[in-house]
């Protein structure tokens, strides 16, 4: 099989999707649905300790 430029852009092309697809998996998996929350709460967390210890008020 002869190999040139537009065999190498589509085999980039497929790999490119396929990792794609492989993150968006990853990401919607059920089982990661406890550590997007956790994440989502991240800026909350020691919300009100930073204030006591920066001496602001609410």
């Amino acid at each position: 099989m002869d190999y040139d430029i537009n065999t190498l852009r589509a085999a980039v092309t497929v790999a490119g999707f396929v990792c794609f697809i492989a993150i968006v998996f990853m990401a919607w998996r059920p089982s990661a649905q406890r550590a997007h929350h956790e994440a989502a709460m991240l800026p909350f967390a020691d919300d009100d300790r930073a204030h006591i210890e920066t001496g602001e008020s609410k």
